[in-house]
């Protein structure tokens, strides 16, 4: 692929990656779950009926692609919040109720 080439969908990278976050039931669960404020991870996890290891496996994934955050992020066992509530339109116009 040339350089001309890549330049006219590169812009279009980023969005490509939110789409990617959202192919997983499991992080569409915690992004739905924080939608209404911040939980804590066990609160999470029962909402979700998942493993610990794997919330966490997710949880990461979304926190480092800037849609989730720690409300306290120096505390560990600190609740989670949406960091990037613009992720909610997309669920919503997918007909996600959220």
């Amino acid at each position: 692929m040339d350089n001309k080439c890549g330049k006219h969908y590169k812009k279009y990278t980023e969005y490509a990656k939110r789409f990617e976050i959202l192919s997983n039931p499991i992080r569409i669960g915690i992004i739905v779950a924080l939608a209404d404020g911040p939980k804590k991870p066990k609160e999470i996890r029962a909402l979700l009926g998942v493993p610990q290891p794997l919330l966490s496996q997710h949880a990461s994934v979304l926190k480092e692609m800037g849609i989730i955050e720690r409300v306290d992020k120096f505390n560990v066992k600190s609740p989670c919040q949406l960091k990037d509530k613009t992720i909610l339109d997309i669920l919503k116009a997918a007909g996600i109720k959220v």
